[in-house]
């Protein structure tokens, strides 16, 4: 996930907004605990969303408290020792260590050195994380195998270029479930999730991957910027109603309002704004 799967800020009530923080800072302490500084440094919204889920799905509250960190100075509330956030935490190093792989493929030489490094550095972070998460460990890195050869042959298919990261998400909310019972829906779920992060990225990359002559699936097809993004609006609209179908399947105990707000306004808010930079996109959530 790359950061566009996050709730419409405007439309949340203070105490859901205060919640979401409360994940989010919490996600960052856990990191640390298990991780150390470097993984704190990875830190990013996306995975926020499995720590919701999961605790969602369960009801485990967790502990709120009220801490001071390095970025944020003041204390602030935080939530502390939930399951999900121990999957966030380990699903975000195994994702952040697979993007990396998938960063070696596509970057130029001095940026590939240094992304050669960072990968060293988090070497012994990912064992840690596999060592804990094998099966998901295994499927990301089948997912990033896939992807390479996807890429490689040239895979103009829209469902088959987005297929290895609508795999990844699939298996990260697959993983929150409580019950047996909930997986295929949020396999589903994730899988539709995956396949919008997949359009909305490649319609935000589409002037760089043309302009350096990288693998683009919206470029294969011969259109231009403005229909990359009309395409992609396109393929994620048609993905966001099946992953909302696989939603209202869920029976979430925790953090219903939170979701509902990403479903039903954060989705349809990030595919609105396709192919814009995502620094310019939204404000602040910390």
């Amino acid at each position: 996930m790359f950061g566009y799967l996050l709730p419409c800020k405007p439309e949340m009530k203070v105490k859901e907004f205060e919640a979401y923080r409360s994940v989010y800072c919490g996600l960052c302490k856990q990191l640390a605990d298990d991780y150390g500084l470097l993984g704190r440094m990875f830190l990013n919204y996306d995975l926020v969303l499995v720590s919701l889920m999961a605790d969602g799905l369960s009801g485990q509250e967790g502990r709120p408290c009220a801490e001071r960190c390095m970025v944020n100075p003041r204390r602030r509330c935080m939530l502390r020792d939930t399951e999900g956030l121990r999957l966030a935490a380990d699903g975000l190093i195994l994702t952040v260590w697979y993007k990396l792989a998938d960063d070696m493929a596509d970057e130029g030489l001095v940026r590939r050195m240094g992304t050669r490094m960072l990968r060293l550095l988090a070497r012994r972070l990912h064992r840690k994380a596999a060592a804990r998460r094998p099966e998901l460990d295994r499927t990301l890195a089948q997912a990033t195998a896939d992807q390479a050869a996807v890429e490689k042959e040239g895979c103009a298919g829209y469902d088959q270029a987005a297929d290895p990261t609508a795999r990844m998400t699939g298996a990260l909310f697959a993983a929150c479930a409580a019950e047996e019972s909930q997986r295929t829906a949020l396999y589903r779920m994730g899988l539709f999730l995956g396949k919008i992060i997949y359009y909305l990225d490649a319609a935000e990359d589409f002037g760089s991957d043309v302009k350096k002559g990288r693998y683009n699936v919206f470029a294969l097809h011969g259109l231009d910027a403005a229909g990359a993004i009309g395409e992609a609006r396109r393929q994620c609209r048609a993905a966001a109603a099946e992953a909302a179908r696989s939603y209202t399947m869920l029976n979430l105990r925790l953090n219903k309002p939170i979701w509902d707000n990403i479903v039903y306004l954060g989705l349809p808010q990030s595919i609105a704004q396709a192919g814009q930079p995502r620094a310019k996109q939204k404000g602040s959530y910390t």
